[in-house]
C-alpha cells in the first residue's frame, strides 16, 4: 500500500465509530466490526514508515 493509500485510510478511520470498549462500531475494510482499535493501530504502525508516531507528527 502506497503512503498516499495509509493516509487516506487512516483519515477514514478517524471517522469511524469507536464503543466504550474501544471496538471499532462497523467494518472497516478487511476488519470487522468489533475489532480493538489498537489491533488497527498496530496495523498502521507496521506499514507507515515512522509509525504511528511520526505520522501524526506530521
Amino acid at each position: 500500500m502506497m503512503l498516499v493509500d495509509l493516509k487516506k485510510t487512516w483519515k477514514e478511520f478517524s471517522e469511524i465509530p469507536i464503543s466504550s470498549d474501544d471496538e471499532i462500531e462497523q467494518d472497516f475494510y478487511f476488519w470487522e466490526k468489533g475489532t480493538c482499535r489498537f489491533d488497527i493501530w498496530h496495523w498502521f504502525d507496521e506499514k507507515l514508515p515512522d509509525g504511528i508516531a511520526g505520522w501524526i507528527a506530521l
